[in-house]
């Protein structure tokens, strides 16, 4: 009991500890998706002229508005937007592992319910393997060669 105890008491440290460092990085946050709605004043300091620059821009305002997010922040001058590229790079990369960590909790918990009793580690672990990977079968090719092997079927 004592050790599940010093387990839960750990988990809710971390737990806090990643809230603080959202709390830390909380004007960034806000300043990727919408760099048009933030004032220039509220961002840190090495963004502020680039984002000034940004917010002038009616092309760029309109770019933002019609591309995906990722695609926005790709298209801009690198001699120009340099620092909010980097930014947006940091930001990226930070919400890009939050996203895959929340989805492989998420097939986890789905699979492992769903299958509580039949579900083995390495069954598991074929699964989110084969949910976190960008892969696209070729199953005309899959059934094609199965019923070759098996002409009966």
């Amino acid at each position: 009991m004592r050790s599940y105890a010093a387990d839960i008491s750990s988990l809710a440290e971390e737990f806090q500890q990643r809230f603080r460092d959202f709390a830390a990085i909380e004007k960034e946050i806000t300043l990727f998706p919408s760099p048009f709605s933030v004032d220039p004043d509220d961002a840190p300091d090495h963004l502020q002229l680039e984002l000034i620059e940004l917010q002038c821009g009616a092309e760029c305002r309109s770019r933002h508005q019609q591309l995906p997010l990722v695609d926005f922040y790709r298209q801009l001058d690198n001699g120009r937007f340099q620092e909010i590229r980097t930014f947006a790079k940091k930001m990226l990369s930070l919400f890009g592992s939050t996203y895959l960590c929340e989805k492989t909790f998420s097939v986890m918990n789905i699979n492992k319910n769903r299958l509580r009793t039949r579900l083995s580690d390495s069954h598991l672990r074929d699964i989110l393997r084969i949910k976190t990977t960008v892969f696209e079968p070729d199953l005309a090719y899959l059934l094609q060669s199965r019923s070759q092997y098996h002409p009966s079927h």
